[in-house]
């Protein structure tokens, strides 16, 4: 009996083979990494409303002015703080300050507050206390105790007022002599809403006949009050009328028959 012969076929007696097998492609879902996506997008939400919205924003209504009541001037004010639009993070409050007291010399301190959210700010301002009304040619101006002198902001009949011409003198000695001079001649009885000035001869006062007297600066005003006071009457009694007395040196007072100054 034969027996049966087995053939291997091999790579070679089989020629070229084609190496394309028939798999399945498995497809994988697609994995999003939510635990980061979340918060990135969340972050990002929160970044543009910050950035964009209107709460961050100064709004003219969210912008008070303490400390002045009249309309107009709170106006001028907040025109003046340039705050009003700015995102929060971008508003310098500490450099409005410097520009309302320049601009605004009627105050002595300007405070600006703000808070985070929403944009909110309140201006709390110091205004001078005026101690003296000067007028010179058509302005009028307001002068604090200090000596500084700046725009009068309306009518102040209950202060001193003298007219004239303003002195000058950068560092106010001149303005303070002034005032101890019209508050010592205010002790004495003078209506101090009739004062004049003179860059020569101070304070200035026409007294109810008519005279004018000159009575320099400064507080000592007693002995020179009672140097006008001998001379008109010593005066008066030899029948002569000066047209102005000069009593800055109460010792050596001058009068003149005529309106010399």
């Amino acid at each position: 009996m034969k027996s049966k012969q087995r053939y291997y076929r091999t790579a070679a007696l089989l020629g070229p083979q084609s190496h394309h097998a028939a798999y399945r492609v498995q497809r994988r879902p697609l994995e999003i990494p939510w635990k980061l996506v979340i918060p990135a997008l969340v972050a990002i939400g929160l970044g543009l409303w910050i950035w964009l919205g209107n709460p961050w924003y100064l709004a003219w209504e969210n912008l008070e002015v303490a400390g002045v009541y009249a309309p107009q001037l709170k106006y001028d004010i907040k025109v003046v703080a340039d705050i009003v639009g700015y995102h929060r993070f971008l508003l310098r409050a500490h450099e409005a300050e410097p520009r309302i007291l320049e601009a605004m010399p009627q105050f002595t301190e300007a405070k600006v507050r703000c808070d985070l959210f929403p944009a909110a700010c309140e201006i709390a301002l110091r205004e001078r206390v005026p101690a003296l009304t000067w007028v010179t040619g058509q302005e009028t101006y307001w002068v604090d105790a200090g000596g500084f002198v700046y725009v009068a902001q309306g009518e102040r009949p209950d202060l001193p007022l003298v007219t004239g011409p303003m002195p000058e003198d950068a560092e106010g000695r001149i303005m303070l002599w002034v005032q101890q001079g019209v508050a010592a001649l205010a002790e004495l009885g003078v209506p101090v809403r009739e004062l004049g000035y003179d860059p020569e001869r101070g304070l200035v006062w026409t007294d109810p006949e008519g005279r004018r007297v000159a009575f320099g600066l400064g507080s000592d005003m007693a002995p020179r009050w009672r140097s006008y006071e001998a001379l008109t009457s010593d005066l008066a009694a030899r029948n002569m009328f000066p047209q102005a007395v000069d009593v800055r040196f109460p010792s050596r007072a001058t009068y003149s028959l005529e309106r010399t100054w």
